[in-house]
């Protein structure tokens, strides 16, 4: 049969054309608000217009002052904390205590979780305990901590560090395990070794990994100092802010509250800049 003789099927006149719609926003390029909001200084506009309706309802009697300050009232508790010499030292005390627990948990959960993804007998022998101790509420431990250690600040940073740990360990390992495993199949038979195959491999795929767990992890770290330093301390911003709710200055505790997000804040920006100055092109895979 030739070519000219093969039968072609005609489309009937009855017959509907499919025509698929594109959505024209999706060609369109970010517009002027979309760049605002992302940008450093535009991420802080949700936060104006929330503080900007707080203090407007508090104004007009909407909202009881009793519970919910005015933010012009928390700023000034804020400034009379600054100026009274109270609140920086106690910031101190709390930073210092966040970035000891954080490396704590991080350093070796990191070093742990790249080892049990790299080796199944680690990961037989050390998964088992993680998914046991992980669901324990870290709070939870902090009379066993308070025990062993005593009072004071050695006990927070511990818990500090324990609650960092899971975030990490789990992360790395995930990276780990992630690595496309053709990858290290070619470099072995291209004669790479063991260490080779680490750095020059598994480290670079696992790091997005990595990344999103030390993200996790410094959060994490703040979190756990704070509920240490709310039951177990008598200095740090965490129980300044416990004091005041005791002795109801709500406007003192609103403050606290405010150097506490700030400090998350800090953290969150600092190992995002770390990733984007360091390894740029981990960002958009994390």
């Amino acid at each position: 049969m030739s070519e000219q003789s093969v039968p072609t099927r005609e489309r009937a006149a009855d017959e509907p054309v499919v025509r698929y719609a594109v959505d024209p926003r999706a060609e369109r390029p970010p517009g002027r608000g979309f760049k605002l909001l992302s940008s450093g200084l535009g991420s802080m506009v949700p936060v104006v217009v929330v503080l900007a309706l707080w203090q407007g309802g508090s104004m007009a009697g909407l909202i009881d002052k009793t519970f919910f300050p005015a933010p012009s009232e928390c700023v000034q508790a804020l400034v009379d904390l600054f100026s009274s010499g109270e609140l920086l030292p106690n910031v101190g005390i709390t930073a210092q205590r966040i970035l000891l627990g954080f490396l704590l948990g991080v350093i070796p959960a990191t070093l742990l979780g790249i080892a049990m993804g790299r080796s199944r007998w680690v990961r037989v022998l050390i998964d088992p305990l993680i998914a046991i101790t992980y669901p324990i509420p870290v709070v939870a431990i902090l009379p066993l901590l308070l025990v062993i250690f005593g009072t004071g600040g050695r006990p927070i940073v511990v818990l500090a560090g324990i609650i960092s740990f899971f975030p990490a360990v789990v992360n790395a390992m995930s990276g780990v395990l992630q690595v496309d495993e053709r990858l290290i199949l070619m470099a072995r038979n291209l004669g790479a070794g063991r260490q080779q195959i680490l750095w020059k491999i598994v480290l670079p795929g696992a790091l997005p990994s990595i990344f999103a767990g030390i993200r996790l992890a410094a959060g994490l770290a703040l979190l756990g100092t704070i509920a240490g330093e709310f039951l177990a301390a008598s200095d740090g911003v965490g129980s300044m802010t416990w004091r005041y709710w005791q002795i109801y200055q709500i406007d003192n505790m609103y403050a606290t509250l405010a150097v506490i997000a700030a400090m998350g804040f800090f953290l969150t920006t600092v190992t995002l800049r770390v990733q984007r100055r360091f390894f740029s092109w981990t960002e958009g895979q994390s």
